[in-house]
């Protein structure tokens, strides 16, 4: 799966969108957790100490606030795409 990263984030992983191995029935949470094995330094930016998502994260789902979805637990399906957004400030 293509996941996007924006602003901030994109330096800690060197590209603006990587590719992450999914498997049928994985979950936002799934992803990101492989994303973050990954890349390390983006793990303590997007995931707390409990594995649970920054409250300052936005994570979409093919356009979609997975807030809106079933948040962390989410499924993923073939094709879908991520999108990770730090906070954004200015003015």
């Amino acid at each position: 799966m293509r996941v996007k990263i924006f602003a901030t984030l994109r330096p800690l992983v060197g590209a603006k969108e990587v590719e992450v191995d999914v498997k049928a029935g994985d979950t936002v949470r799934s992803v990101l957790e492989k994303l973050t094995a990954e890349y390390p330094a983006l793990r303590k930016r997007v995931l707390d100490d409990d594995g649970n998502l920054q409250s300052s994260i936005t994570v979409l789902v093919n356009g979609r606030s997975m807030k809106f979805l079933a948040g962390l637990n989410s499924t993923i399906q073939e094709g879908d795409q991520l999108a990770l957004f730090p906070p954004v400030g200015g003015g």
